[in-house]
């Protein structure tokens, strides 16, 4: 079978890659397994049941080591050896006949096992009894289209099966579109066509038949969307794929994006989503200045806020922001009560609450324009670099909905601050899963520049959130639309954080 002897592969270590090396770590702890070997096994195990591995991929080998005879024991070892060189043999027809070769297959199938078993994970709503009924109940196919997490972007790669470029000529034809499909990228949910238009008169007909092109794909209630091509007379069609052939981004993955940002004290750094593409989607919460959120009740909303929050804490200590933090129903911002950037030291529960929080908040504004006055400076940029000290303050509210409705006088201490808050250093995150024009008017509108609109019900709502509709065909668990100040909206999908997750992250903060 090979010219490996069993001696030289107990006699070495093995490792993965860096990031599979974090992501075992996890498993662990989800699974209750005390051995980063156990998982190892039981990864490699996964990826053996997946087909070939990507022959473009490249894994690095930063993950630590473990001994051979921690990773496979004495009396399975010629199992594991043969199962893996048989693979390879099978799946890509090369012989494996030094040690190099068998470690980085290890290292490979390790990566690519250990990805697919934390997607797994997710997929059971991070349960572990349901996770262990999806190991135990798997067929063990050869599967042809798997997802393959790309080491360097971090999107998912999906096999040449998946490819329905052909299918989707003959839909565009269906309809009345002629064009040419030129190539495929595969991002997390959503397959991205670079298309060339054959007569680009015909772009508003295209982007009017969007429902129509999505019934001739039978992609049910997913629409696909439209976006500017790279080259003249191409657009991009982004087509969502089925949800078991999504890519997760979770923990660890986040963590690996909060490195990517800025750490200029300057500004505020925010970090919602990855976008569709696979790549980390960040924006300075100074330049926007103030951000809504809103969706329909379990569209991952809350999840967006916490992501919101952990970013900018990264970058941040108590002296250079506070958060103010207003939970009008006691619900989602508990988990913050001992934070050191908590704004006064306290979480405002209820109404009452609330409006003493927004009263004070103004307070503090008006003391601080009086000092910028002082130092004849316009912003808290300017006035840190003469020696004013003071912090930004970045006030998150939850269900703004439920707020306004208690109390009227809410909306105009908001609108002041969204007016007057961004040069001295206060900005706004407003958050609601009822986005109707009582609660989101006009004047809150026009002085809130940044939106994130997760999956809604109907048009008219994504209308109020974004100023255009689109929100009611995204795909739901965290799928959203992101529109800063002065740009157009861009789609992205958010971080997967579990409130254990959260817990882990804001530790010692």
């Amino acid at each position: 079978m090979t010219a490996l002897s069993i001696q030289q592969i107990m006699g070495t270590k093995y490792r993965t890659s860096s990031k599979a090396d974090a992501l075992t770590k996890d498993l662990m702890q989800n699974m209750g397994l005390s051995t980063k070997a156990a998982v190892a096994r039981l990864s490699i195990g996964r990826s053996l049941s997946a087909g070939a591995l990507a022959s473009t991929e490249t894994v690095d080998s930063k993950g630590l080591d473990i001994p051979a005879t921690s990773l496979f024991r004495q009396e399975e070892v010629a199992a594991w050896v043969g199962l893996i060189i048989t693979h390879e043999k099978q799946m890509s027809g090369a012989e494996v006949n030094d040690m190099e070769g068998f470690r980085n297959l290890v290292r490979r199938h390790w990566h690519r096992g250990v990805h697919l078993l934390i997607d797994d994970w997710v997929s059971s709503d991070c349960n572990y009894d349901s996770f262990i009924n999806v190991l135990v109940t798997r067929r063990a196919e050869l599967s042809e289209d798997v997802d393959v997490p790309d080491e360097e972007t971090g999107s998912a790669i999906v096999t040449s099966k998946e490819d329905i470029s052909e299918v989707l000529s003959k839909a565009l034809n269906e309809i009345g579109i002629s064009a040419e499909i030129k190539s495929v990228i595969h991002g997390p949910r959503v397959s991205r066509y670079k298309t060339l238009m054959r007569d680009v008169n015909k772009l508003d007909k295209l982007k009017k038949s969007l429902e129509q092109l999505a019934l001739v794909l039978n992609i049910q209630d997913a629409v696909p969307t439209v976006a500017p091509g790279d080259e003249a007379r191409v657009i991009f069609l982004d087509i969502p794929r089925p949800k078991k052939t999504w890519s997760n981004y979770g923990k660890n993955e986040f963590q690996l994006a909060l490195k990517s940002i800025s750490s200029n004290r300057d500004q505020l750094m925010l970090l919602p989503a990855v976008d569709i593409m696979g790549e980390p989607v960040s924006f300075d919460l100074t330049t926007s200045p103030h951000l809504l959120v809103a969706g329909a009740t379990g569209q991952g909303k809350s999840v967006c806020i916490h992501a919101l929050i952990i970013s900018l804490l990264e970058k941040h200590d108590e002296k250079s922001l506070q958060i103010a933090l207003i939970d009008p129903k006691q619900v989602e911002f508990s988990i913050y009560k001992n934070l050191k950037s908590l704004w006064r030291g306290k979480i405002s529960v209820g109404a009452d609450a609330a409006r003493e929080t927004l009263d004070a908040l103004v307070e503090e504004m008006e003391r601080r324009y009086s000092a910028l006055e002082k130092l004849d400076v316009n912003n808290i940029v300017d006035g840190r670099k003469v020696g004013l000290d003071l912090p930004f303050i970045v006030a998150c509210i939850d269900e703004l909905a439920d707020l306004i409705l208690q109390d009227d006088q809410v909306e105009t201490l908001l609108a002041r601050l969204a007016q007057k808050g961004r040069s001295c250093g206060i900005h706004l995150i407003l958050a609601t899963q009822r986005p109707d024009s009582k609660t989101i008017s006009g004047l809150i509108r026009s002085n809130v520049p940044a939106r994130i609109a997760l999956r809604v019900q109907r048009g008219s709502e994504s209308s109020i959130i974004l100023d255009t509709t689109g929100a009611e065909n995204l795909l739901g668990a965290g799928d959203m639309l992101l529109k800063t100040t002065g740009a157009d909206p861009m789609r992205g999908h958010g971080y997967y954080l579990s409130l254990k997750d959260v817990q882990v992250l804001i530790k010692g903060r």
